[in-house]
């Protein structure tokens, strides 16, 4: 079962990755994270751009998957990222880079063993640059609330525009 495996290996990573002592100061932008995703997973649930898809077991839908994710191995992964970040200019935008990257060929790894799939004119490219803003927006976060907050809106209406669904 291949989400036991990412739980564990995310689960060895947190361990040897996080410092648990300043994980105050990740959390309020990883409760913004989930509240992106949430939203996300709200308004386009009849029509989702991408989803996860369970191939070992029946129970493993999209639903179960991406609560895992959501709740766990997200902000693991948003932990580390922002522990480990360089200070540095140039170290930091090479490391933001990788971290765009490396979540992009995770879901491309995933959508090629049919554990990710794209609906609606979605696509492993478009991936990179929703991860490129995901990425550049949990910084802001990370730094400035409030600013991320207000630009998220019209980001937001931006996405639904470029990827409309009926709202009912």
């Amino acid at each position: 079962m291949y989400l036991l495996l990412v739980l564990v290996i995310w689960t060895l990573f947190a361990y040897k990755f996080i410092d648990w002592s300043r994980v105050k100061d990740q959390y309020p932008t990883i409760l913004f994270f989930i509240a992106i995703n949430m939203t996300y997973n709200t308004i386009y649930q009849d029509q989702l751009l991408w989803a996860f898809q369970g191939i070992t077991a029946e129970w493993l839908n999209h639903t179960t998957i991406n609560l895992f994710f959501t709740f766990y191995i997200c902000p693991v992964t948003l932990i580390i990222f922002f522990q480990r970040m360089p200070t540095a200019r140039n170290a930091k935008i090479i490391y933001i880079a990788v971290w765009v990257i490396f979540y992009t060929i995770i879901e491309a790894l995933f959508a090629h063993k049919a554990m990710y799939v794209y609906g609606d004119g979605w696509n492993s490219w478009q991936n990179i640059w929703l991860n490129t803003i995901f990425f550049m927006f949990l910084l802001i976060h990370y730094r400035k609330p409030a600013l991320a907050l207000i630009l998220a809106l019209p980001a937001a209406a931006l996405f639904y525009i470029m990827f409309p669904v009926p709202l009912y």
